[in-house]
């Protein structure tokens, strides 16, 4: 075995190696990604349930509120 195939080999091994980690390291960053997004949305949601909640509260006091002035105008 030549120096000069010795080197083609040991290039041709790195390049692959290289090549199935770039692979790896893209699929796992695209599954991160998806993961986050899911998070959001999970979040995302809660957080529109809980504001939905304060609203209609607001609402109530509201009407508490307009109630009570009607009262003491009377």
């Amino acid at each position: 075995m030549d120096l000069q195939n010795v080197f083609y080999i040991i290039g041709i091994v790195f390049m692959s190696l290289m090549f199935i980690l770039f692979v790896v390291v893209v699929i796992s960053l695209l599954i991160i990604r998806a993961k986050v997004n899911a998070i959001h949305r999970y979040i995302e949601d809660r957080f529109s349930a809980v504001v939905s909640l304060f609203e209609s509260g607001g609402k109530i006091i509201e009407n508490v509120k307009g109630t009570g002035k009607k009262r003491s105008k009377k």
